[in-house]
């Protein structure tokens, strides 16, 4: 196998806060197919413990491209993109180029899939843009990337017909510094070819999952660097593994780009891996990593429950010590309700479960095909069983009225969800390229803007307006010492939690079982501060006052957090 001449990243997200960092797949398994071609890559992880600062990431890249010049090689560097990552890609891509303009820059993702053309139109630092799924396209354009830099004719290349989109010979400059190649023969790609843009055809999906590699995870930090699994039902700290066991979903959701993403390139709407394959997955993860939680990073695992029912339950025939955890839809709960005392037996401790709305109106305007009552009932379901819900959640939508947001604390006071973290309340459907909601809202409202960015838009009802300005004013004012607070809460917790369950108070630095239930205490009411300034904001709203004519609401607030931080300050076991 040669030295690696490609670097592919996963880039740092700014934005998200409650992302909690877990090892990247999709880079992994692009990793793992360049491997299995005789190709070596290199993997960089710029979120591994919060978002590696740009200047950070930038020397990193500078070295990996420095160093394959130095072997006489020809670098190429491919960025995994998503829509809130563009300008930090652009950035890095910019950076490359200054450094090196005959380096090949690719990206691939959701954001390059939908706005391929703009993205090469946009940041002359791009070379390529990767449409869908990634594996076979990224080992045929190494492939030829390196067949083009020996001048030597790629005998294996298929014919594929890609309309013409310019007068200019392929063997022309595409622009000054760039090595010209022709790569009009690779399916899912969009180049340039001089001055023009060209679109190859889309590469079908892959319908034999079974046949990929697993994730080249030796390439990536190990399981130990990223953040553990506190079981507080097992008593114990768990190395965990992310894991993806099939593809898409079969649902059409307005505000979701996962059915346009893989529908380009038509085929099964959802496609899973055998169980065989899967347990074979986890087997390797435990032997040689030693994991012991798997959260199942699917667009939706519980499609088939059978099959995900009997994936668990053939893994636990090995004998081992194991949780986990997985992501679908309230309706799939419900459907699936008899298989929850198995696999909570098995080891399921939680369900990220996309409850979305408490509203029936807002479930029918985002097309989720549920209801209040499905939402209510699945929720049900998972408490019967003993197993915690993540909630997904969208307070605030294109259409929302008043009485949308009402139904909304509603529903999350009467499913005991008031002080949930992260928080419900700050949530807002986002139009993203590639979403139905934002064609929708182009087409009936006229909005336009950069495909780059989220559609902004406008409520219909001034006094949602208000409710979600006094929401966001909470974030910038009190944000970040109020979501600090909540993180240092939620992540030591439950590890004081396990060391008493172990009686290994005195050996870790733990404390009393009373200060741990005040503790608790204290990060409830940290957490309610935000869902009782929604109340206060709806109830003002709804007797026609105006919010921002009520200063005292943020002061108020402001006054609470900084009294849970006194006290929570004095409850914390001094740092050794």
């Amino acid at each position: 196998m040669t030295l690696p001449e490609l670097l592919l990243i996963s880039p740092p997200d700014y934005q998200t806060r409650e992302f909690r960092g877990a090892q990247p797949l999709g880079i992994a398994y692009l990793a793992a197919a360049l491997r299995a071609a005789g190709m070596a890559a290199e993997l960089l992880d710029a979120n591994l413990g919060g978002p590696m600062p740009l200047e950070q990431v930038t020397q990193q890249v500078s070295r990996f491209v420095a160093g394959v010049r130095q072997r006489g090689g020809r670098p190429a560097v491919g960025i995994s993109m998503v829509s809130q990552v563009v300008d930090t890609v652009a950035a890095l891509a910019e950076h490359i180029k200054a450094a090196d303009p005959q380096a090949l820059v690719i990206v691939g993702g959701y954001h390059p899939t939908f706005a391929d053309r703009e993205i090469l139109e946009d940041y002359p630092a791009i070379d390529l843009c990767v449409r869908g799924e990634g594996e076979q396209t990224i080992v045929e354009l190494m492939q030829h990337w390196q067949q083009a830099a020996t001048g030597q004719p790629d005998l294996s290349r298929p014919s594929v017909s890609v309309p013409p989109s310019s007068s200019q010979s392929p063997s022309a400059p595409c622009r000054e510094g760039v090595f010209p190649v022709d790569w009009g023969h690779i399916l899912g790609v969009t180049w340039r070819q001089g001055e023009e843009i060209v679109v190859n055809p889309s590469r079908p999906n892959n319908t034999a999952l079974d046949a990929l590699p697993f994730p080249a995870r030796d390439l990536l930090p190990p399981l130990q660097a990223y953040a553990p699994y506190a079981d507080t039902v097992a008593g114990k700290m768990r190395l965990k593994a992310s894991m993806i066991s099939s593809r898409g979903c079969p649902f059409h959701c307005n505000f979701c780009a996962i059915i346009a993403f893989y529908g380009d390139a038509g085929g099964m709407a959802w496609r899973g891996r055998s169980v065989d394959n899967v347990v074979a997955e986890m087997v390797e993860l435990a032997e040689r990593d030693g994991a012991s939680h798997f959260e199942f990073q699917d667009d939706n695992f519980f499609v088939q429950p059978k099959r995900a029912l009997a994936i668990v339950q053939q893994y636990a025939a090995t004998g081992r010590d194991f949780s986990f955890a997985f992501l679908t839809r309230p309706d799939q709960v419900v459907k699936g309700e008899r298989y929850f005392p198995a696999l909570r037996q098995a080891g399921l401790r939680y369900v990220s479960v996309g409850i979305e709305s408490g509203s029936d109106a807002s479930l029918v305007r985002m097309v989720k095909q549920t209801g209040v009552e499905v939402n209510r009932r699945a929720l049900e379901i998972l408490h019967n069983n003993d197993v915690a819900a993540q909630v997904e959640f969208i307070m605030f939508e294109p259409g929302s009225l008043l009485e949308d947001l009402q139904a909304n604390l509603h529903f999350i006071e009467q499913q005991g969800l008031f002080g949930y973290f992260p928080p419900l309340v700050f949530t807002c459907l986002l139009l993203m390229p590639g979403t139905p909601a934002r064609s929708q809202m182009e087409q009936e409202r006229g909005l336009t803007g950069n495909i780059h960015q989220v559609l902004p838009y406008d409520f219909i009802d001034p006094q949602v307006t208000e409710v979600f300005q006094l929401l966001n004013d909470f974030r910038r004012r009190l944000g970040d010492p109020w979501y600090e607070l909540a993180f240092k809460l939620l992540d030591g917790l439950p590890a004081l939690e396990i060391g008493l369950q172990q009686e290994q108070a005195a050996a870790s630095g733990s404390i009393s079982p009373r200060h741990l239930a005040q503790l608790k205490l204290e990060f409830f009411a940290l957490t309610r501060i935000p869902y009782q300034l929604l109340r206060e904001g709806l109830d003002l709203v709804a007797q026609g006052q105006s919010l921002a004519e009520r200063p005292e609401l943020l002061a108020k607030a402001e006054a609470e957090l900084a009294e849970v931080s006194r006290r929570v300050q004095l409850l914390l076991p001094p740092v050794s």
